[in-house]
């Protein structure tokens, strides 16, 4: 069975032991199926456009691969492989490799499996969460392997299996066989596909998944290739920069691409859905030795030119520069006997941000040195590998178990799942990240630290009562002001997330290497105040990523973070959310958590009158109240999504759903009243047949009244064109007449009316034929094409001489024996036939040259000159009992173009002198008709 998230989304404020203290507007409207069987909804016009765009530009790829004889896939060393992912704007390869070089104690996901401190027990087995984890990667997995056998999905059938692929889905959802290599959600279910189409796929699969992990992107700077000949590695490295947009540097690190940008448009359209995206292992590929010759890209063409040499800051390529992904680089890390972080640093290997436009990545770190996992060579294989891509599947997974913590805990009494939307997961993430100095800010290495799994479980479960998680909406011109009172004694972190509306790509040039101009769209500005001093968000200076973070307008990330190391216990402080310039659609969803905050007691209880489930009538409305008095705060929502302009003791509804409100007093405290159910009732009444009806001549069309009870005597009242039918009170009708036809009843109090059924007259006792001739002369070996009106709603038979033609049955036939033709046409029960077209066949078929003298039959002459004729043809005709002649004139098709034109007597000979100037060149034949004597004869005219 299915589990489908409500209309509008499910974002949720939680308030620990307070319970559910407001749930918030969704913008974006987004139907999602969970379960293991995924129905796709209708492609958007968005989706079309990617799908289409790529599907473009793989086969220009293959097209130019062809051409220039680029491997579409190869070998660069036992463990790694190289696959043509596509051209750039200049026509360049592009091609993609897999980022390679205990995970779950480093990034304390330990904590959910078992009833530990928090009492959970979470492993990623939940209903709620199965067949919405993704993986693209570079092949299939072993899905036999005893770690993942019966819980992969593979989404393509064909490839290679691959230790990658393999490895990382161990990381996954490893069942733990082996405990040492025991997956992050190890209960969950993990659908796999391949790179090679993956924006395609990603657009089409977004909607019905939370998490997926992408560990790949595409090859950059310096990469030794061990395959080349030779036993010196100094002598086998390969730079695959684009010389003519730098020579020094490649562009592809920190530049926001045209798929970065359609990944940002992916996510802001699948609000629930989260990114997660290796950062590359590219200060590990550091170059050869200066001076020494190496290869530029897959070449033979060698250089020594000195290259920067991935070792320093902005080497993260490729589409973990977009904004609302989750880039993961590797953090080294020490732990204590108890489990206690104590020293953190970034993995050597690890790709730097930032972004061009100084965006920080990675955003996070996570453990992938030296990561035991699942390998193919056999269902027992296993081995270590590190690299980012192993950070990846451990932050993904952990990540994972927090959305099914969230839904466990969220779950609404008639048991739908609720999510976070991958703003509030990221920001969660973020604002529970370890770092060495938390007071010190983020950096361009380790991002915003190291992934907590644990700390963020403690936010949602919130038993301190001192987080909160609040899902909200900031509207165009709006501000969000809101006051809180810190506990003390512990900072006071409060992180705002938003998914940005994508950015347009930067253009392909040597002008825009490293360009600054911020990607950001919709700019949303935190500021925290205590009355004397504004608390200002973190920011980095891209120009110097090396030096530590400030405080000031952040104008480029989508997250931001106020951090006060020492806040007064008891004090109030107020945040405030503005944005500058317009936003784009309008509003701008955002997420907003809170730590440090002091603890309240509440005891509070909200009530709403009237407190029973309701049935309306469609366009009926009710009126809700809620318990009122002086300083009170109202929130109404309707199946736990806030409602726009509801802020009020009472609400009046008209739509089906569960209704609550939400209460704060003035202390802060907050309740929520029992849901109140509210159902539309729709009774309805249908016609049989639905569809368009034809009336038959002196017959009649029945129509059947079918209800919710079925056929029975339900009271009811037909229309036709608007207007009742005087009498016509039975559940049947004879309709005689043409006309719009509905019938209207009264069910459960509640007054509905059918849809219309169109009963039309028939129109199949009036078929017109083309051509209208009803004589037809066609030469031997010419045919006619005789033409019905074309309706979808006819169905056709030709009959010859009265009997059927086999097989005829289009709108045409195309006639070239001589003989009486007619199409019989039926409309639903009716059927009618077209008037009767004679076809003759003319005896003569030759094309005269010059003057002709007709032999048959013999007792007359006819003779036509000059053949061929240009303006004026001549016609002379000869019989002794001749008394009235005439001729008519048909072109080769048998069409008559000239009826009866008279001859005039000359002497013994009949004579005309006709004007063929005005026809055109071609073959023409003459019928002359002399009584009961009739001849043919063919001319040409010029």
């Amino acid at each position: 069975m299915l589990n489908r998230r409500p209309p509008g989304g499910q974002w949720l404020a939680f308030a620990g032991r307070r319970g559910i203290a407001g749930v918030f507007f969704l913008l974006w409207t987004n139907l999602c199926s969970y379960g293991q069987l995924i129905h796709p909804a209708p492609e958007n016009n968005w989706q079309r456009e990617i799908r289409l765009r790529y599907k473009t530009l793989r086969h220009q790829t293959l097209r130019q691969a062809r051409k220039q004889g680029w491997p579409l896939r190869k070998k660069y060393s036992s463990n790694r492989w190289i696959t043509l992912q596509e051209i750039d704007s200049l026509g360049q390869p592009i091609y993609y490799s897999l980022h390679n070089t205990e995970a779950a104690a480093g990034t304390r996901t330990q904590i959910l499996y078992t009833k530990g401190p928090l009492g959970l027990t979470v492993t990623g087995s939940s209903t709620d969460i199965a067949g919405k984890l993704g993986l693209w990667d570079g092949g299939r997995p072993r899905t036999d392997h005893q770690e993942l056998t019966g819980r992969i999905l593979p989404m393509n059938k064909t490839g290679d299996l691959s230790d990658h692929a393999t490895h990382l889905a161990g990381t996954l959802i490893g069942k733990g066989i082996n405990p040492e290599a025991r997956g992050m959600a190890f209960g969950a279910q993990l659908l796999v596909w391949d790179y090679t189409d993956d924006l395609t796929e990603i657009t089409a699969a977004a909607p019905t998944l939370l998490i997926s992990n992408h560990a790949y992107g595409p090859i950059t700077g310096w990469v030794l290739n061990e395959e080349r000949p030779g036993t010196q590695p100094d002598l086998k490295w390969e730079w695959w920069g684009t010389p003519s947009i730098s020579n020094t540097e490649d562009y592809l690190y920190g530049f926001y691409s045209n798929r970065a940008r359609d990944l940002d448009r992916i996510a802001f359209n699948n609000p629930y859905y989260l990114m997660v995206r290796s950062a590359d292992n590219k200060h590990s590929e550091t170059g050869p030795p200066a001076g020494t010759p190496y290869y530029l890209k897959n070449t033979s063409q060698q250089s020594t030119l000195p290259r920067n040499r991935n070792d320093g800051y902005d080497v993260i390529p490729g589409e973990a520069t977009a904004k609302n992904l989750l880039t993961i680089g590797a953090g080294d890390v020490t732990l204590t006997a108890q489990n206690q972080l104590t020293r953190l640093k970034v993995s050597a290997y690890s790709g730097w941000g930032p972004t061009d436009d100084g965006r920080i990545k990675p955003d996070l770190v996570g453990i992938g040195t030296r990561v035991l996992s699942s390998l193919t060579a056999s269902p027992t294989a296993y081995g270590t590998y590190t690299g980012t891509s192993m950070a990846s599947a451990n932050v993904s997974g952990s990540l994972l178990l927090l959305q099914e913590l969230y839904a466990n805990r969220t779950k609404t009494a008639n048991g739908i799942a609720q999510f976070m939307r991958s703003a509030t997961l990221k920001g969660l993430a973020i604002h529970t990240a370890d770092r060495p100095a938390p007071a010190k800010g983020p950096d361009y290495q380790l991002g915003w630290g190291l992934l907590n799994t644990e700390r963020a479980a403690q936010v949602l479960v919130n038993e301190s009562n001192t987080h909160r998680l609040d899902e909200r909406t900031l509207p165009q011109s709006r501000t969000f002001t809101e006051q809180i009172v810190a506990k003390g004694g512990e900072p006071l972190a409060i992180t705002l997330s938003w998914t940005d509306p994508e950015a347009p790509a930067t253009l392909l040039s040597a002008a825009n290497l490293n360009n600054r101009t911020p990607k950001l769209i919709n700019d949303l500005d935190l500021r925290i105040s205590d009355g004397r001093t504004i608390y200002l968000p973190w920011i980095l200076d891209p120009n110097r990523p090396d030096q530590p973070a400030q405080r000031g307008d952040n104008i480029r990330d989508n997250v931001e973070q106020v951090y006060i190391a020492n806040p007064v216990a008891g004090q109030t402080y107020t945040i405030t959310i503005t944005h500058k310039n317009t936003l784009t659609y309008g509003a701008q969803p955002f997420s907003l958590l809170v730590s440090g905050l002091r603890p309240s007691q509440c005891q509070f209880t909200a009530t709403v009158s009237p407190g029973r489930d309701t049935l309306l009538c469609p366009g009926s409305t009710l009126t809700l109240r809620a318990v009122t008095n002086t300083g009170y705060q109202y929130q109404w929502l309707r199946n736990g999504s806030l409602l726009a302009n509801a802020a009020g003791s009472a609400l009046t509804v008209s739509e089906s759903g569960n209704y609550v409100v939400t209460i704060t007093d003035r202390n802060g405290c907050t309740g929520t009243s029992a849901p109140v159910s509210v159902r539309i009732t729709t009774p309805t009444v249908t016609l049989s047949p639905a569809q368009e009806q034809w009336l038959c001549p002196n017959s009649s069309v029945t129509l059947t009244a079918i209800t919710e009870q079925g056929t029975g005597p339900v009271p009811v009242e037909w229309l036709r064109n608007g207007q009742p039918l005087p009498g016509a009170q039975s559940g049947t009708l004879e309709a005689r007449e043409p006309g719009r036809y509905q019938v209207r009843t009264n069910q459960q109090g509640c007054r509905t009316t059918s849809a219309e059924v169109n009963v039309r007259a028939s129109t199949v006792n009036d078929i017109p034929l083309v051509p209208a001739d009803e004589e037809l002369l066609l030469p031997r070996g010419a045919s006619v094409r005789l033409q019905a009106p074309s309706e979808l709603s006819y169905r056709y038979q030709w009959f010859r001489n009265e009997t059927v033609l086999p097989g005829s049955t289009a709108p045409h036939l195309l006639v070239n024996q001589p003989g009486s033709y007619q199409v019989e046409v039926t409309q639903q029960n009716c059927t009618g036939r077209s008037a009767v077209r004679l076809v003759r066949v003319a005896g003569d078929n030759s094309l005269p040259t010059g003057p002709v003298l007709s032999t048959a039959p013999t007792d007359s002459c006819l003779l036509l000159y000059p053949v061929p004729a240009t303006a004026t043809l001549s016609i002379r005709y000869a019989h002794p009992k001749a008394t009235e002649v005439s001729i008519s004139i048909y072109d080769v098709q048998g069409r008559l173009l000239h009826r009866a034109i008279p001859l005039m007597r000359h002497g013994d000979s009949f004579l005309l002198e006709m004007n063929v100037g005005t026809l055109s060149p071609g073959g023409y034949w003459i019928r002359l008709t002399d009584g009961d004597r009739r001849r043919e004869q063919r001319f040409i005219k010029k």
